[in-house]
């Protein structure tokens, strides 16, 4: 009788052990398996609804990781002209003199005393009237003209950027003179240095000339009115812009427009030894200005002639002065000892893209030599005294040369707003 019972109890032991997993197994479908058929349980690592792909109602806008632009604030920079580099024999007779003798030329005592202000410019444009070929090539004096190359190392040095070869005495040395001058002056691109005026081909006047500082981009142009009568040589593929030849000035300028913020024009033009710019100038300055010439550096005169705006049919303005004078020369009338330097200011709003001159100064120097065109040298006119005025060279032919007539030639020709 007991074996029976003892089978029992483990048949119903048995039976109960598989009850209760089959509850269990059940519980388990029931909390987990069947909620999910029904699509309505989100899973727990899964993101809060206001923040899903999609999500509406009061949901909070996505935040980006990526941090705002940051636009500079306005930046401003000073573009300097200077005027004819004019290299007679008395220069760098001198020059030689100091080096040695032989190949050397020391010019730095001619341009020492206005070397500062050229460095604290952020771009220097100069017209080097002389054509750069005596590395090659005699050098010679008026009226065909070979300057010493050195001339040019001695103005890099001292901070000018920007050379203008396009003037009267450009073929004074013919196509050897232009290939001697072009092969110099690429050998200074490596310095950050450009020339305009003088052109390889058609191709290279195309090549607009730009030159960039703090953000702010300025394009070049060198044009002459003539050349001395001298024509270009029989199939040369060297160029110049004349300025008859006002379709290619427009294209190119409205070109150089395209592609900077700032257009400046080194143009050579009007009659020499007058303060007073003829009509032919002022005609073609103002139809550069229309077709976007912002700064327009004049010389030719070896005199100083006026700076003055020129407006726009758009409300903007542009600025030219016609000549600024020699920058250094031997020449003897009173009238060729005063030059400006032209300091413009140009400004670049970056929120807007806009560029615009915020300051025009004319900053006047002096070209300076003993009797007899012994130890020439330049001096600003502020730093110019009297008793320097009284030993010029210059009064061996005119007396009345003083510094009152250098200060009155200059705010007699110059408008006072552009004075200090």
């Amino acid at each position: 009788m007991s074996n029976k019972k003892n089978k029992r109890k483990e048949k119903r032991d048995a039976l109960l052990l598989f009850t209760g997993l089959l509850a269990v197994c059940v519980l388990v479908l029931a909390v987990v398996v069947v909620p999910q058929l029904g699509g309505s349980t989100v899973p727990v690592s899964a993101p809060p609804e206001s923040v899903l792909p999609g999500a509406t109602g009061s949901e909070e806008p996505e935040v980006s990781s990526e941090p705002e632009p940051v636009v500079p604030d306005p930046v401003s920079i000073h573009i300097l002209g200077a005027g004819d580099n004019l290299i007679h024999s008395t220069l760098y007779k001198q020059a030689n003199a100091r080096a040695g003798g032989g190949d050397d030329y020391d010019f730095g005592p001619v341009y020492e005393r206005i070397a500062p202000l050229v460095e604290a410019a952020d771009i220097a444009v100069v017209n080097q009237e002389t054509i750069l070929a005596g590395d090659e090539l005699e050098v010679s004096d008026y009226p065909n003209f070979c300057s010493p190359t050195q001339v040019g190392d001695e103005l890099i040095k001292i901070g000018f950027d920007v050379f203008c070869q396009g003037n009267n005495h450009v073929l004074d040395k013919g196509q050897k003179g232009m290939d001697a001058a072009l092969r110099y002056w690429d050998k200074q691109k490596e310095k950050g240095v450009v020339t305009v005026g003088l052109y390889k081909d058609d191709e290279d006047v195309q090549d607009i000339r730009i030159v960039e500082r703090e953000g702010i981009k300025t394009a070049h142009i060198g044009v002459t009115t003539m050349t001395n009568g001298i024509p270009m040589p029989e199939g040369t593929s060297n160029r110049l812009i004349m300025a008859d030849d006002e379709e290619l000035i427009r294209q190119l300028i409205e070109k150089a427009g395209n592609m900077a913020d700032v257009v400046v024009v080194s143009v050579h033009w009007g009659n020499e030894n007058t303060n007073t710019p003829t009509e032919d100038q002022k005609n073609l300055a103002k139809k550069m200005s229309d077709w976007g010439a912002d700064i327009i550096f004049g010389n030719h005169a070896h005199t100083l002639q006026p700076v003055e705006y020129l407006e726009r049919e758009d409300g903007s303005r542009s600025v030219v002065i016609y000549a600024m004078g020699n920058l250094a020369s031997a020449q003897a009338d009173p009238m060729n000892m005063i030059h400006g330097f032209l300091d413009v200011t140009v400004t670049k709003d970056f929120a807007t893209n806009e560029t615009e001159i915020t300051g025009v100064k004319l900053i006047p120097s002096v070209t300076h030599y003993d009797s007899g065109y012994k130890n020439n040298r330049l001096y600003l006119l502020s730093d110019y005294t009297e008793e320097l005025a009284l030993n010029h060279g210059v009064h061996d032919n005119y007396r009345y040369f003083s510094l009152e007539y250098l200060q009155k030639l200059v705010t007699d020709t110059i408008d006072a707003q552009f004075l200090d």
